[in-house]
């Protein structure tokens, strides 16, 4: 309730989960107070049921639901949803509902001024943030609300539409076979540089977006965190970049065992892909984004993954006896089993 004496108060409390902006709250009620007596201030406990916004990746593979997001108060994080109502980006307040007490009578008239449907809410304003925690102040004036007005969605909500209509490929995968051998083959234990073929907003980014729905304004920009190739034998490769092009001039003049290795991003197959599901091995790339977000008084993060595949040969080179009385050449060591 509002009471006729201004009351200060420190949000004693770490970020909380977004419940979105809705106008669908009873009022609490009051919270219970302890009494600052150096900085003449009343400290509440605010419930925490939620977990802070954050910007690292989700590290389990495939992963596609939202991650964390927080409310924001000029540029910092702050609860949405507290003992004292939510979080309204747009008075500044947290917000609890008054519906039309008789309290209100004698400072905005009678009911009967407003149209019907109009709801009322009592706000504590906030009047900033200290080590992460809003310090709030209670307000005489109510924060109304009239019947139609326009009502802004979830900016979750948003922030996924915006992200649906961006536009990401999986990349196109270069290996270095392709490049120095005319049969596409790759070689056990020579070195296989991989890279992204199609560098760009959509394959590796960034990419940004700014689009308004349901009234809300959303800024969307998508990083590839990491690509993570996934070599077709159990092992995994994870590279940061794009990865390092191979070219012709770089095998000119070398052995095969003088072949670089990627400064960036490669492999080395120890066995041929002979026994191997129709004798090749199945090469994919997983790129890995994460879509950061701002909008609504809201922020936050949405990880995202695309994926290529294509089929790799890969040989063993066997040294081969030749019979110097012209007969046949055979190989000096017999092919091995496909058995485990």
């Amino acid at each position: 309730m509002l009471t006729t004496a201004i009351a200060t108060a420190i949000l004693a409390t770490s970020l909380t989960a977004p419940t979105g902006v809705t106008d669908s709250l009873t009022e609490p009620s009051q919270p219970p107070c302890r009494q600052n007596i150096l900085l003449g201030q009343c400290e509440l406990q605010v419930s925490d049921d939620g977990h802070p916004p954050t910007t690292s990746v989700v590290k389990t593979p495939g992963a596609k639901k939202p991650g964390g997001s927080a409310c924001i108060f000029e540029g910092q994080a702050v609860p949405c949803r507290t003992t004292y109502g939510f979080f309204d980006v747009r008075s500044g307040c947290y917000l609890f509902s008054l519906g039309f007490p008789r309290s209100l009578e004698k400072s905005v008239g009678s009911a009967s001024d407003y149209p019907p449907g109009t709801k009322f809410y009592g706000c504590w304003l906030i009047l900033g943030v200290v080590e992460g925690k809003p310090v709030v102040q209670i307000t005489m004036e109510s924060v109304n609300r009239p019947p139609g007005e326009e009502r802004t969605i979830d900016p979750r909500v948003a922030a996924r539409r915006v992200v649906e209509t961006m536009e990401f490929v999986a990349p196109g995968l270069g290996l270095s076979p392709y490049v120095q051998s005319a049969d596409h083959v790759g070689i056990v234990n020579v070195p296989i540089w991989m890279w992204v073929t199609d560098p760009g907003p959509t394959t590796t980014g960034p990419q940004t977006k700014t689009a308004t729905l349901g009234g809300v304004s959303i800024t969307a920009t998508g990083t590839v965190d990491r690509i993570e190739w996934s070599m077709g034998t159990g092992k995994t490769v994870t590279c940061k970049g794009s990865g390092t092009p191979f070219t012709r001039a770089m095998a000119t003049g070398r052995s095969l065992k003088d072949m670089p290795s990627s400064p960036t991003c490669g492999f080395r197959y120890p066995k041929s892909s002979r026994c191997a599901k129709s004798g090749t091995y199945t090469v994919s790339a997983t790129a890995y984004w994460t879509v950061h977000w701002t909008g609504g008084g809201m922020e936050g993060d949405i990880p995202l993954d695309f994926t290529r595949s294509v089929p790799l040969q890969v040989t063993d080179l066997r040294p081969v006896l030749v019979d110097p009385d012209g007969g046949s050449e055979q190989p000096s060591v017999p092919p091995r089993g496909c058995s485990n």
